[in-house]
């Protein structure tokens, strides 16, 4: 049992993402000028959503604690801390939000023993919103959703992301050359922006996979549940239990996951 109210806490999630949204629709048209614009806009929206969900979880479920692990890879490799805590990220895909692509999401995932229990992914604009519950299965606005039936990742249409921070935080090379093995087996390949919302599409059947390189647990979160309620595989790059391993994601239906991380793990083509 999560011991939380599933209703009250995807209805928050959806009050501060249609909030995002309004503003997304007012600026769309002015994009920043440089990097330290986007930033200042981005502090301001980020942290005034982020305490909107902070104070309404905080209100309501005051021994559970928060975490502020969004930007902290630290406290990131360190995960698998016991007890129950909040993760989210309020403007996942910022980057797209503030020059005006339509793919960006809200995230929040509830944590215990440094294992998700719930998670819930918002795309305001399109008013879909993803949930998942551990063992209760996956759902896209109410309707249960399930990972897709394709047979050979020759067929698949699949996604991946790059880190930020790719040219300083030791991935490049990885992300290269996963880009190189996956592109040459797989169908399509995309990189689409939101990673939360990219592994919520692997957990309705729109994508049938998806893969990062890199250390990011708490952005990858909240989507591995949805996936693995979906009836897919989740595991870090080289097939070892997610969030356990040494860095990396790589999700599927059951069919296709192996096929991915043979694929990761062979020369590229």
């Amino acid at each position: 049992m999560t011991g939380i109210d599933i209703a009250f806490c995807t209805g928050l999630l959806k009050e501060v993402g249609d909030d995002l949204y309004a503003k997304f629709a007012e600026t769309r048209g002015t994009p920043p000028h440089d990097f330290e614009e986007l930033a200042q806009r981005f502090r301001q929206l980020n942290s005034q959503a982020e305490d909107a969900i902070r104070s309404a979880l905080q209100t309501n479920y005051p021994a559970i604690r928060w975490s502020d692990g969004e930007f902290d890879l630290e406290e990131q490799r360190q995960a698998m801390r016991s007890g129950d805590y909040w993760i989210c990220d309020p403007m996942d895909g910022a980057f797209h939000f503030f020059q005006g692509f339509t793919f960006w999401s809200t995230a929040l995932c509830l944590i215990r023993d440094g294992v998700p229990l719930f998670s819930a992914v918002y795309d305001p604009c399109h008013r879909e919103l993803f949930h998942a519950v551990q063992g209760e299965g996956a759902y896209l606005n109410g309707v249960r959703i399930a990972a897709g039936k394709k047979q050979e990742l020759k067929h698949a249409v699949v996604a991946t992301s790059h880190s930020t921070l790719v040219s300083k935080d030791g991935t490049l090379v990885e992300t290269i050359q996963g880009l190189s093995r996956v592109m040459s087996r797989s169908m399509i390949t995309r990189m689409l922006g939101s990673v939360s919302l990219q592994l919520a599409y692997v957990a309705s059947g729109r994508l049938d996979a998806y893969w990062e390189h890199g250390n990011d647990t708490f952005d990858w979160l909240p989507g591995a549940l949805l996936v693995q309620e979906a009836g897919g595989t989740v595991t870090d790059t080289e097939g070892r239990p997610f969030g356990q391993g040494p860095g990396g994601i790589a999700a599927a239906s059951r069919t296709l996951h192996p096929q991915l991380v043979a694929a990761l793990q062979e020369e590229a083509v």
